[in-house]
């Protein structure tokens, strides 16, 4: 049995999601001979907008590389892990429909979820998903990336109309709008952290810009290049694989120990928490309560679970 995941509301979160085998399943537009030509960017526009709001997610940044998504996402509601569940099937639909690929998109795992604590994991972590394409060695700056990318700029706030893709086969399906708004910055509370969104905008800036340099360093001004990044075919793979696993969710504190170690403490004592109220549904209790930040228990099965209450700022 894994072990139980804990989603509190007012999280901030890097969320990684890969395509399974490592395809380039998202490769960005790529040319097709079929009838659908939405761009990889609509597709991941539409499916995210269409569920944000609903489970209180704000998008502060994204990379959609060729075979896997990097999100700095806010999750207000606790309810990242049902988001994303619906987000993903979204896409994945519209993405197989786009290629006529005729299996699964996304790997079953679920992908990383990193909790982020502090500003400079914040920012770092938002100029790492901005950074992507040119630390993979494929572009020269993120401006040349031709797939979705975000940008510093849009801390301040974005907001895109999206039409419905044409991919999307229940097209009389009321539930999907024919348009919807994209919106992408930094929220509130972001904001509060930093002290500003121009303050916020500058830490992101400087680790951004340290991570490009070293990047060009690393692989000597070369690059694949926008046209080659286009011509990638979304049946073929990387070649490489990288280490799967670890703990879902993760965190990162940028090195603040005494954070690191309040969070896991917190984290074991909701795992005992969990335990014992599971252990009760097993003895054929039926008024259980979970902790607070218990996702599938509750959502699922209708158990009850405790109020979460932040505690005061130190």
């Amino acid at each position: 049995m894994s072990k139980a995941k804990r989603y509190l509301p007012g999280t901030f979160y890097e969320v990684t999601r890969r395509c399974v085998e490592r395809a380039h399943k998202l490769t960005p537009n790529h040319p097709s001979n079929r009838k659908h030509s939405s761009s990889v960017a609509q597709l991941y526009q539409y499916a995210t907008a269409r569920y944000a709001e609903r489970y209180g997610i704000e998008v502060i940044a994204v990379c959609v590389m060729s075979n896997h998504i990097h999100e700095v996402l806010f999750d207000r509601s606790g309810k990242i892990s049902q988001f994303l569940q619906a987000r993903n099937k979204l896409l994945a639909d519209t993405v197989k429909v786009r290629y006529g690929l005729p299996s699964n998109v996304f790997d079953k795992p679920d992908g990383t979820y990193n909790r982020l604590e502090g500003t400079t994991a914040i920012a770092d972590k938002i100029a790492y998903a901005m950074a992507n394409p040119v630390e993979a060695g494929l572009v020269a700056s993120p401006e040349e990336w031709p797939g979705m990318i975000s940008s510093v700029e849009d801390l301040f706030g974005a907001t895109t109309d999206v039409a419905r893709p044409r991919e999307y086969l229940a097209q009389n399906d009321k539930t999907n709008a024919p348009t919807v708004k994209f919106r992408i910055g930094a929220p509130k509370e972001a904001v509060e952290l930093f002290g500003s969104v121009t303050e916020m905008a500058m830490q992101v800036a400087s680790h951004l810009s340290k991570k490009i340099k070293a990047a060009r360093r690393r692989h000597s001004g070369n690059f694949a290049g926008r046209q080659r990044v286009l011509a990638t075919n979304p049946h073929s793979r990387a070649k490489t694989y990288e280490k799967f696993g670890g703990r879902v969710p993760r965190l990162t504190t940028a090195g603040d120990l005494a954070t690191a170690k309040r969070l896991i403490a917190e984290m074991r004592a909701f795992r005992k928490a969990y335990r014992a109220a599971l252990e009760a549904v097993k003895a054929g209790k039926r008024r259980v309560t979970f902790p607070a930040g218990t996702g599938k228990m509750h959502f699922t099965y209708g158990y009850r679970r405790e109020v979460y209450v932040p505690l005061p700022a130190a």
